[in-house]
């Protein structure tokens, strides 16, 4: 009696229909481990501005009632990131940066952990986590776009209202204007009013003066009950007037998300490169704290562009907004 014949091995058609299957499958399933991925890194982000809005709101009880502002003249290095990273001045901190104190320094001493500066998902970190001695502006003093120095403003992952929650006074000389601090009980709508976004620099703000065409609710100049999507309103010029030269205040939406105005050495963003590069933190959403402390994710488009996520109603009246 013949042996039987031993099964032969697959074919070619087989193998090649197993390769056909586990191609579609990944095609099927990396994207949602990518997103799987993403969704984590934002859910690590929204936890990180959780913690600096608990910090926010014990700074407020510390501090009669009040927030905290982006940043002061504290004087000749006296900026604590020197003390913190045991350096001089010149170094990873550099230029008049060496003389202020940022609001991450404010903060500090509430969240004990300097990890929850550092967004996963931004490529320019917090500057005890990212690269050291980052010059922004391009020069020790660079006025044109609100930055001098390495590490200015701890060049970290978030940016806060700059705007209405910290409003500046008009620049006399470079670097050299006062901020206001802002009172809990002047913000009108502290679960509507972004504190802090998603950015690449220590401030931000909304498009003020419609420069990507995504700008509404605005006041209009002259007051009124309608709001406008006109650039020339009433609070782009209040940006405006709160800096020299007074574009760089009212260009501050570039800083939103990844984008890099501030960032950038000097090499400003143009609209189409904010456009492009903000949306791509958290895939077209920015994570927001607001005043009260709470957080949510909001669509890019929203959050450069709704003046009423902003304003605290100190330079004009915005009665649509409530």
């Amino acid at each position: 009696m013949k042996n039987q014949r031993e099964k032969a091995g697959f074919t070619l058609i087989e193998l090649l229909v197993v390769i056909a299957i586990i191609a579609i499958l990944a095609a099927i399933l990396f994207p949602v481990f990518a997103q799987a991925r993403e969704k984590a890194r934002q859910a690590s982000c929204i936890s990180n501005l959780n913690q600096m809005g608990l910090a926010t709101g014990m700074y407020v009880q510390d501090y009669d009632e009040t927030f905290y502002p982006h940043r002061w003249n504290s004087g000749p290095n006296s900026n604590p990131f020197l003390a913190e990273l045991n350096i001089p001045c010149g170094g990873a901190i550099s230029g008049v940066a060496c003389n202020k104190t940022f609001w991450i320094s404010l903060l500090q001493p509430y969240t004990k952990n300097y990890q929850i500066w550092v967004c996963p998902d931004n490529p320019n970190h917090f500057i005890e986590e990212g690269t050291p001695g980052v010059l922004c502006g391009g020069s020790q003093n660079a006025a044109s776009i609100g930055c001098g120095g390495a590490g200015y403003g701890g060049q970290n992952s978030y940016g806060h209202n700059d705007v209405w929650m910290s409003p500046a006074a008009n620049f006399a000389t470079p670097f050299g204007g006062a901020v206001a601090t802002v009172a809990d009980a002047s913000v009108p709508r502290p679960s509507g009013t972004v504190m802090i976004v998603d950015a690449s620099y220590y401030g931000a703000a909304p498009d003020l003066c419609n420069a990507s065409g995504k700008m509404f609710n605005a006041a209009p100049l002259g007051g009124g009950n309608t709001p406008t999507s006109s650039g020339n309103n009433a609070d782009c010029a209040y940006a405006n007037s709160q800096s020299n030269p007074a574009t760089f205040y009212s260009n501050y939406w570039m800083n939103v998300g990844n984008s890099l105005y501030s960032w950038n050495n000097g090499n400003m963003e143009t609209v189409q490169q904010a456009l492009t590069l903000g949306p791509q933190r958290h895939s077209g959403m920015i994570d927001v704290q607001f005043v009260d402390g709470h957080t949510k994710a909001i669509p890019y488009d929203q959050v450069i562009g709704n003046i009423c996520l902003w304003t605290t109603d100190s330079n004009a009246a915005h009665p649509w907004c409530n």
